[in-house]
Formats: structure tokens, C-alpha cells, sequence
């Protein structure tokens, strides 16, 4: 059993992931850098060089190497679950949980990451984050399985983040299919 985190871009995916999989003794798992390792590039080279569409082909093969194993905690992409094939393989090894943030906080967020492309080509990525969330909302609520707002904040960053993944961990337990097997 896995637990699979999606949303969008810069709702705390990696760095919540990464208490969580400490607090469930699970691996930790960042889709983003598993794909970044694979192509020896970063993701904003590949797309920039290869495209969007190398870059979902290089994802799916992420994707099927992470479903075949069990007991990790996995940051997907934002994009990741949108893909019906990849939201299959990962819900039959797990529970998906949605992070919500609100939207300006996002945007704030992710203005301060140079490693982020374009999601649309039409702008600034702090700027396209309310396209594609409209574009995305209906199938990141058809995915989850558990949902979670993360747009509370303190002045604590680290707090944050521990106290967030531990209201997560409490709702996945909760998760009638959950298993720690």
C-alpha cells in the first residue's frame, strides 16, 4: 500500500511527502526527480528541449516503476494523475490524497521557483495556475480518495509542514482501504 499525493504545483507535495513517508517508516518518492534522474536534465530542459509530451512519456515509465513497489509515500506531479493510465497503476497500490491550496497562495509560492516551465506557454506560471486549475479540478476530485486543504500557514515553515502531515496521516489511516501492510 502507497500513499500517492497529487495537486497542483506547489501545495507542499515533496516536502510534506517527505514527513509523511518518515512518520509511516514508508520510502520517500518525488515522480518530478525520479523523471529529472532519468533524463539527466531538469525538468524545465526537458521541456524546454523535448517538449511536454516527451516529458508525460518519460512520466509513464516513472510511473509504472513507482506502482510495482509498496510501503512509499509518492509526491506525483501535478500533471501525473491527470493521465488515466497513471492514476490507474498508482490507486490499485494505494490512496490518493488531494492537496488544496488556495489559489493566491500558490502563486506566491511558486513565483519564488526558477525550475518550473511554463504549463500552458501562455505566461508566467504563477499566472497560468488558474487556467490550469480549472482545467484539472474535476479530475484531481475524481482521483482522490482523501482530500486536504493546505493553505493555512504560520511563521514556522517546518511546523507547518509536520503538523500537515500529521492531519494527513490521520486521514489516511482512516481511509477504509488503508492497510500499513
Amino acid at each position: 500500500m502507497n500513499v500517492i499525493l497529487t495537486g497542483l504545483r506547489g501545495t507542499g507535495k515533496s516536502s510534506i511527502g517527505k514527513v509523511l513517508a518518515h512518520q509511516f517508516t514508508y520510502a520517500f518518492v518525488d515522480t518530478d526527480t525520479r523523471i529529472e534522474e532519468l533524463a539527466q536534465k531538469r525538468i524545465a530542459e526537458i521541456v524546454a528541449r523535448d517538449g511536454w509530451d516527451h516529458f508525460r512519456a518519460l512520466e509513464r515509465q516513472v510511473v509504472t516503476q513507482v506502482a510495482a513497489a509498496d510501503r512509499q509515500v509518492v509526491a506525483a506531479g501535478g500533471g501525473t494523475l491527470i493521465d488515466v493510465a497513471n492514476a490507474e497503476l498508482l490507486k490499485k497500490r494505494g490512496v490518493v490524497v488531494l492537496l488544496l491550496c488556495e489559489l493566491p497562495i500558490l502563486q506566491r509560492r511558486i513565483a519564488q521557483s526558477n525550475n518550473r516551465p511554463s504549463l500552458t506557454g501562455q505566461g508566467a506560471a504563477d499566472v497560468e495556475l488558474v487556467q490550469v486549475w480549472e482545467a484539472r479540478r474535476a479530475r484531481y476530485h475524481a482521483v482522490a480518495d482523501v482530500i486536504f486543504d493546505v493553505s493555512a500557514e504560520s511563521i514556522n515553515c517546518l511546523d507547518d509542514v509536520e503538523c500537515k502531515a500529521t492531519a494527513i496521516a490521520t486521514l489516511v489511516r482512516q481511509w477504509p482501504h488503508f492497510t500499513m501492510d
